[in-house]
């Protein structure tokens, strides 16, 4: 089966749509002719579409000219507001340009990163749901805890509807198959108050699965994606991320010498330069949108490369590389790409990648496989060369969508793109560049001399040079009288408040202060650790409304069809169990230090005999294993490990109750008793016993 994007794929053997389309000049066939005639109009509605998108974002792309010149310390006089001008006047002789835009928007854009990517860690994870579906959310070795519950294995009385599938039997329908660990457990909790050891199958399963999807991100170079993501979003205010789609990876391998790579699939998604997708106007989000294009610049060797993806049109490829190129540059692409040299277009192709809406007639015209399709529109995936297409089929994406996810630095209510950094000081970037010139041209003159000279005094024909030793003929007058010097007031230092006013307007307009990216010679309530402090907490609201529209309109979307491609694609190595997706962007951005810090401190109340009771002390353990960056899987014992190292240290003399945290078989301890300071045997934790590893997911 061919399965290049999520979602089922025909064979293109047995496809019987766009591959059998031929190009109308080379057939008789009415029908052949009429199909061709329907994926003309297409290719026209696509180029039509990107019309309407151009035009429509216009003003959105001068603000994006705007903020790059912004970060690149750049000054056009073509660029800015109404027709204005970047510089102050054209008779300032110095005209620097103080780069507070472009440090601000890396400021902005590392302290995301730094919340986001704490530990290298993708910030995606799955949880167990509060009451799972088809695992058990405890487990335990009592032997009682099983007898008021029953698995549904599907198998009852005879004429009760439930019959098993076929080759069906009551290991693999049950949740015990998953894991070795389960299979001599009941499901529920342990009834002896702590006799017995209690784990989460559910939370076990999610975090498999937490494992296995950053693994597959890890593989698909997903944070060098998420980067390029986050920079642009700070730089324009908008940042896009397309998937996810299959990719097929060779994986490198050696069998005694031999080289035997073997291929598998992972998961793709890729950043989109949001001056490449064209959105719908009409949307204002993109759940909204009625169709999307993203715009490819390509040379020869990635349009051939197209022919070796399903559902392509190998003669249109091989006829518009004969044809040479069609690229034409946008007008915004000469700053984007600083290209100064003319570019040979021969060489270069335009492709558009069309997602979007047909008519379900019109589907039929083109001859594309309708299966299951209950509305009375399409959505195709369409994409255009030179008004040729090269491709179409139905949208391949169960549930159907638009495989893009857009969010905003700072939200727009009345746009579907956002607010980036250099808009939101660009004002303040004008005032301090202008006080700041004026200050330069104000010392070039003050820190100069003119001189005032009467020729009236002095012998005609004179050098008017001044320097050192310098002699002039005076014919009249009083001394000193034919020549005086004349001296500028200086101005800069009230120039130079005013841009120390503009640059502290420019933190309160970003809410990124100065101090947060390495100002020296802080004054007033920055002075003090309290008061820096503060200013810091108060900073980071900012960067926490940011990560909160990553977690929102990136991060869970994409984890959602992450989970979506390994039902379709990896549902053989699925852990059983069920999730929910999390974005843990602003979770990350609580310091893994202060988390630690809280555990450890709650570990030491529980070591209040009366407290211990109450605490669930294997989750304590757990999430301190985590935050200090390690697998809680690698460093605590399972309930057999447990028992058998609590075995060990009591046979040579320790204290298994205290070491291993699990209570060899016998009487329970006295609380209180010396030498016992954790959970003991009945002390009422019906969550975890004794420092057993419990499976519950923060």
């Amino acid at each position: 089966m061919a399965d290049s994007l999520l979602g089922p794929m025909r064979d293109q053997e047995s496809f019987e749509g766009p591959e059998m389309i031929v190009d109308s000049t080379r057939v008789t066939n009415p029908e052949e002719i009429q199909e061709e005639m329907q994926i003309s109009m297409l290719a026209g509605r696509v180029t039509a579409a990107l019309e309407e998108a151009t035009t429509a974002r216009y003003a959105i792309e001068n603000q994006w000219l705007k903020n790059l010149s912004g970060y690149r310390a750049l000054d056009d006089s073509t660029i800015g507001r109404n027709g204005d001008k970047a510089e102050f006047r054209e008779s300032e002789e110095f005209k620097p340009y103080i780069r507070t835009t472009t440090v601000k928007t890396r400021a902005a854009y590392s302290q995301i990163m730094e919340a986001l990517l704490q530990n290298s860690r993708f910030p995606l994870m799955f949880e167990a749901t509060p009451i799972p579906d088809g695992v058990p959310e405890f487990a335990t070795d009592d032997p009682q805890a099983g007898q008021d519950s029953q698995e549904d294995f599907g198998i009852g009385f005879e004429g009760d509807g439930k019959n098993p599938a076929a080759g069906a039997t009551q290991d693999n329908m049950s949740w015990k198959e998953d894991d070795a660990t389960f299979a001599n457990l009941n499901e529920g909790r342990d009834k002896s108050g702590g006799q017995f050891a209690q784990i989460s199958p559910s939370a076990r399963a999610a975090e498999a699965m937490t494992k296995m999807v950053l693994d597959q991100i890890e593989e698909s170079n997903g944070h060098t994606e998420l980067r390029k993501t986050v920079f642009e979003a700070c730089l324009l205010g908008t940042g896009i991320m397309k998937g996810v789609f299959t990719e097929e990876k060779t994986i490198h391998k050696w069998e005694e010498g031999v080289y035997t790579p073997t291929k598998e699939k992972f998961p793709k998604m890729t950043a989109v330069s949001a001056w490449d997708l064209y959105i719908d106007p009409n949307a204002m989000k993109i759940e909204e949108a009625e169709w999307v294009i993203q715009r490819h610049r390509m040379t020869s060797k990635q349009l051939r490369d197209l022919k070796t993806r399903p559902f392509f049109r190998v003669e249109e490829i091989d006829e518009l590389i004969r044809m040479g190129g069609n690229y034409s540059r946008k007008s915004f692409e000469l700053v984007v790409r600083e290209e100064d040299t003319i570019v040979d277009n021969s060489r270069l192709w335009e492709v558009l990648e069309y997602w979007g809406y047909i008519s379900i007639q019109e589907a039929m015209e083109l001859g594309l496989p309708l299966d299951n399709i209950e509305s009375d529109q399409v959505h195709v995936n369409t994409w255009v060369c030179n008004n040729r297409v090269i491709r179409v089929m139905v949208n391949p994406f169960l549930p159907q969508r638009i495989p893009y996810f857009l969010f905003n630095y700072e939200v727009n209510p009345y746009n579907i793109y956002g607010v980036g950094v250099p808009e939101t000081m660009e004002d303040s970037q004008k005032m301090m560049n202008g006080f700041a010139r004026l200050a330069v041209d104000n010392l070039a003159l003050a820190g100069s001399m003119v001189f005032d000279i009467d020729e009236s005094l002095l012998v005609a024909g004179q050098d008017m040079s001044i320097y050192p030793g310098k002699i002039f003929r005076r014919q009249g007058g009083q001394a000193g009288s034919a020549i005086n010097s004349v001296k500028f007031n200086s101005t800069a230092n009230e120039n130079m408040m005013m841009f120390k006013e503009f640059r502290q307007i420019a933190d309160e307009s970003t809410g990124i202060p100065s101090v947060s990216h390495g100002q020296t010679g802080v004054t007033g309530v920055g002075r003090t650790s309290s008061g820096l402090n503060m200013i810091l907490e108060n900073a980071s609201l900012n960067i926490k409304t940011v990560i909160r529209n990553i977690d929102d309109d990136l991060l869970g979307p994409l984890g959602q069809m992450l989970f979506y491609w390994n039902n379709q694609f990896n549902y053989e190595k699925l852990p059983k169990g069920d999730y929910s997706i999390i974005a843990t962007g602003i979770r990350s951005y609580t310091k893994q230090e202060v988390k630690v810090q809280r555990l450890q401190t709650l570990l030491g109340l529980v070591q209040n005999p009366a407290l211990a009771p109450m605490v669930k002390l294997p989750y304590i353990i757990r999430e301190l294993v985590k935050g200090m960056d390690m697998d809680p899987d690698a460093v605590i014992n399972d309930m057999d490990e447990a028992k058998l190292y609590a075995q060990i240290i009591g046979m040579a003399g320790g204290s298994a109750n205290g070491a291993a945290g699990v209570p060899p078989p016998g009487p329970a301890s006295p609380t209180g008793a010396s030498g016992n300071t954790g959970n003991f045997e009945s002390s009422g934790n019906q969550e975890g016993v004794n420092g057993q590893a419990s499976d519950t997911v923060a």
